[in-house]
């Protein structure tokens, strides 16, 4: 089976993360997906951001949850990457399907419910992924068991994914307990025990986020199912280079 390249936050090493222009980026490379981070607006829209503050990625300041739609797409979220991105606004949900379309494209939608207790918003996820017929094409990722949880009662046949940092062996019986499509560990906390028990469980296995070529390597050699990186222009180099190689 192919090994997956996700792009983490999009083509994020050239472009502003969880933009329109990184995915764009990242759909021209060829990688196969995209991780990126679901939040919920002041009147209850999805929007694409990783942060729960807009301070570090835009040049507004404040929490997410304070800002209407209208008010956040005020925001620039492109100019403290680079000037030549100003007028980059935060994208929404929405506006990711439409850019995607009918391309078979992986989108890793990552529910950020840690800091902020969002109410609702799986609910809002799901109806908007069916909405788009994204069902087939959609990973629901998160650190919150609950969260997961909540996605597999309102919506059974979707894929969710179990995302964790550290306490790998406690997070993978997590992640076997709530029937989770694929696991996300910390790609420096990945042992082989875990490798072969997602193959004997069938749950695809995707660490994160492995930028340089020497951890590329180790992952592959490892043999997981897809990986998550900043860099994924240097992974489908690696990839092509090994395929010419056989």
């Amino acid at each position: 089976m192919k090994l997956l390249v996700i792009a983490h936050r999009g083509d994020s090493k050239n472009a502003p993360e969880n933009t329109l222009s990184s995915f764009k980026n990242a759909l021209e490379m060829e990688a196969d997906g995209i991780e990126m981070d679901v939040q919920l607006t002041k009147d209850a829209q999805l929007v694409v951001i990783h942060d729960e503050r807009v301070d570090r990625t835009t040049d507004g300041i404040g929490f997410v949850k304070d800002f209407t739609l209208k008010e956040l797409k005020r925001l620039d979220a492109g100019i403290k990457f680079d000037k030549k991105f100003s007028g980059e606004r935060v994208p929404t949900l929405y506006e990711v399907f439409e850019l995607i379309g009918n391309k078979n494209f992986l989108l890793n939608i990552e529910i950020k419910s840690g800091i902020m207790l969002y109410s609702g918003i799986e609910e809002k996820l799901v109806k908007a992924i069916k909405a788009n017929k994204f069902e087939d094409r959609v990973i629901i990722s998160s650190f919150n068991y609950n969260s997961l949880r909540n996605i597999k009662i309102i919506a059974p046949e979707l894929k969710t994914g179990l995302i964790c940092q550290c306490g790998i062996v406690e997070a993978w019986h997590m992640a076997i307990n709530m029937q989770a499509f694929s696991f996300h560990p910390f790609y420096l906390n990945i042992i082989p025990n875990i490798v072969e028990a997602c193959r004997r469980n069938n749950i695809k296995l995707f660490p994160w986020t492995v930028d340089r070529k020497e951890d590329m390597e180790i992952m592959i050699n490892y043999g997981v199912d897809g990986i998550i990186s900043n860099n994924p222009g240097a992974l489908i180099n690696l990839l092509k280079k090994k395929t010419n190689m056989s």
